[in-house]
């Protein structure tokens, strides 16, 4: 299913190829901005609309949320010419979005506009932006890496180390044996059905980077998942999996993690406000930098949700002016403070 939906996808997209960006004509009474909602990203949205308030007080701001497959949705009204101004995107989807004729290029309104610096942005979260190195398809939002989230209250029951800055995988994996072993919760959430979590790219990758292997070769051409290194790394990510981990069967009434039945979740900062909102905190929690691969490497996975400036926008110009605020400093610093993500301003 998820295949025929993904090919359906791409077959949308491709029919939108070619479609150009809309020239601006009359002003519009409105900017169309389509994004998604959650605590995750609801007060980044207020932030942006706020933002944009301040420069164009004369032009209200209509959000229309999406909902379903995103790819989906989006191609769909590219085909039709009804997308937003502006629109919710992602890293990966900056590629087919761009190559399908959803997203501009706005390295052009960035470069023209006098009150705007890129070079304050981190390097490595604009090139998630960039289509083969070039362009500007996204506006990202945050510095998401993903972290160690781990329930400090099953860690104590169990008489298991508490992880630290330090700690290794080997360390962490024997602690949650111990977790297993003496309350019956099993060690990493995996959020989601079907094991949602073990395929999402951030957690297996930095397993294969950290046993030394690689995915692509250095010229980007040979797959090099079938390298003895690499091989190792999915081996050793497998085996935590198999031996620690939520089994894709188990009904934990809830999210795992949450309900306390899961003694550590890995995931970007964006849930933990929602974690920190509940009331009464259903068990003691805290956070910690990922642990050391063999060798004492630490890697992990990261990425970030964005906006971008649709091929419909009636008013690039103006579609551009209220993007631009997810980069102010006001947003960069709401965001941090309520716990929604990581600034990603070099300033």
């Amino acid at each position: 299913m998820f295949i025929r939906k993904f090919v359906l996808s791409l077959m949308l997209i491709a029919l939108t190829v070619g479609v150009g960006v809309a020239v601006a004509q009359d002003a519009p009474k409105e900017l169309r901005f389509a994004t998604l909602q959650g605590s995750f990203i609801d007060g980044v949205n207020a932030k942006m609309i706020e933002e944009f308030a301040k420069i164009h007080p004369e032009i209200p701001v209509k959000m229309e949320v999406l909902t379903g497959d995103l790819g989906t949705v989006l191609a769909a009204q590219a085909a039709a010419g009804t997308l937003a101004d502006v629109i919710f995107t992602a890293d990966l989807f900056v590629v087919p979005f761009a190559k399908g004729g959803i997203s501009i290029d706005m390295e052009p309104l960035a470069k023209a506009d006098p009150n705007f610096d890129l070079s304050d942005v981190y390097s490595n979260m604009l090139d998630l932006s960039k289509v083969e190195g070039k362009g500007l398809y996204m506006i990202p939002s945050s510095y998401d890496v993903v972290t160690m989230y781990y329930n400090k209250t099953l860690f104590e029951k169990a008489g298991a180390p508490l992880p630290t800055k330090d700690s290794t995988w080997d360390e962490i994996i024997a602690s949650c044996k111990t977790i297993l072993e003496k309350t019956g919760a099993y060690c990493i959430n995996q959020t989601g059905a079907n094991g949602a979590a073990t395929k999402w790219w951030a957690n297996y990758v930095p397993w294969i980077v950290g046993y030394g292997g690689q995915i692509l070769s250095e010229d980007g051409k040979t797959a090099m998942l079938n390298s003895p290194k690499s091989l190792a790394g999915l081996t050793a990510y497998t085996d935590m999996w198999k031996s620690i981990g939520q089994p894709f069967d188990f009904d934990a009434g809830g999210d795992c993690f949450i309900v306390g039945k899961c003694a550590m979740q890995f995931t970007i900062p964006g849930p933990m406000s929602s974690l920190r909102a509940l009331d009464p905190q259903p068990f003691e929690w805290d956070v910690e930098v990922i642990p050391s691969m063999p060798g004492g490497k630490k890697v992990t996975g990261m990425g970030t949700y964005g906006f971008s400036v649709t091929a419909n926008a009636k008013d690039p110009q103006l579609a551009w002016d209220f993007i631009k605020g997810l980069l102010s400093p006001a947003t960069q610093k709401s965001i941090t403070l309520s716990y929604s993500g990581m600034p990603l301003l070099k300033s």
